[in-house]
């Protein structure tokens, strides 16, 4: 499995990559790689996303979390994921060997990002970037907020 995270910021597209832990989930790492919003720039950052794969890293402890400052809200200078999701937007890239799923963000009833089932997009494995950031690039031009 092959994951991508693109947050859109202040008219930047912010691209971690992603580590698996030991216990299964994914979590943002450096570098996080900027973009303009343009298709170019947008898949030249998701494929050196893709190219750094995902490292294996251990849980981290209680205490690790408690202290680590997301790489992502680093990059982005937002104050809080809360403040970052109220005027952003998050979208998730999976290819799961069979599919690429695009998932979109929408804001839930406390002003967090949570995946907007309407605009779940389910392609052929074979889509190339080029057409995967033009999706995104489509919904974030639906986003005048995420504009900065």
């Amino acid at each position: 499995m092959q994951l991508v995270g693109i947050y859109v910021w202040q008219g930047k597209a912010f691209l971690p990559v992603k580590a698996q832990i030991a216990s299964g989930p994914f979590m943002d790492i450096e570098p996080v790689y900027v973009a303009e919003l343009n298709p170019i720039e947008l898949v030249n950052a998701m494929e050196k996303v893709i190219a750094a794969g995902h490292p294996r890293l251990p849980d981290p402890t209680r205490e690790e979390v408690r202290l680590q400052k997301s790489p992502t809200l680093r990059a982005t200078k937002a104050r809080s994921w809360k403040a970052l999701a109220r005027t952003g937007a998050c979208y998730t890239i999976e290819w799961n060997g069979s599919k690429i799923l695009i998932d979109m963000s929408r804001l839930d009833a406390q002003g967090r990002w949570e995946y907007d089932p309407q605009k779940k997009r389910s392609l052929p494995v074979d889509t190339p970037l080029q057409m995967i950031a033009d999706i995104i690039l489509q919904d974030v031009q639906s986003r005048p907020e995420v504009m900065g």
